[in-house]
């Protein structure tokens, strides 16, 4: 009987794991990061009252979003070690802004001057929170922004490059955000 159970775990989370890859790995036609992440400006699916996937209603979406817009741009899905350290699942906010995390295809992070459109760029607020977007151009992300109405609207503005105390959201402890670039390996 404890044997049936271990056998019918794994089989759920093989099942998991496969039906995971081929939802994450379609190949579309490649288009640039940015554009697929402005091509979103408006929509509502990110919205934080809604499922969505894994993602249950009261949750921020943002690191939804700019997974399902790396995909789109023709990249694998973005990943960390998630459930029992088998289940891949998405990085959240707080993980892409971590300089101690490591996001296969991804690079170490680096100061937001140096960011390009097509770049992610997260911050982290306290210690399991952050917010996370795309750079589209010189000053300017757009991600799925929790802190207007409907909460979770994808929208363009100059988040992460302003510079007064609390601009962001960020508290005074918070460190400054960081930016990451697609490379592949």
């Amino acid at each position: 009987m404890k044997m049936k159970r271990i056998l019918l775990i794994g089989a759920c989370l093989s099942a998991v794991g496969l039906f995971w890859w081929l939802q994450n790995h379609r190949q579309s036609s490649p288009r640039s990061l940015a554009e697929v992440a402005l091509s979103h400006q408006g929509d509502t699916r990110y919205e934080a009252a809604r499922w969505n996937g894994w993602y249950r209603p009261g949750s921020n979406k943002c690191n939804q979003a700019v997974a399902d817009w790396i995909v789109a741009s023709g990249h694998p899905r973005p990943h960390v070690p998630g459930h029992f350290g088998i289940i891949p699942r998405d990085p959240n906010a707080h993980e892409w802004a971590d300089p101690h995390v490591t996001i296969p295809g991804w690079s170490a992070p680096f100061p937001r001057d140096q960011s390009q459109p097509g770049d992610i760029i997260a911050q982290w607020h306290g210690p399991v929170f952050g917010h996370v977007g795309v750079v589209v151009g010189i000053r300017q992300t757009i991600s799925a922004y929790g802190e207007v109405q409907p909460p979770g609207l994808v929208l363009e503005n100059d988040w992460r490059f302003r510079t007064a105390p609390g601009a962001n959201g960020e508290g005074s402890a918070d460190p400054p955000p960081i930016v990451r670039r697609y490379t592949g390996h």
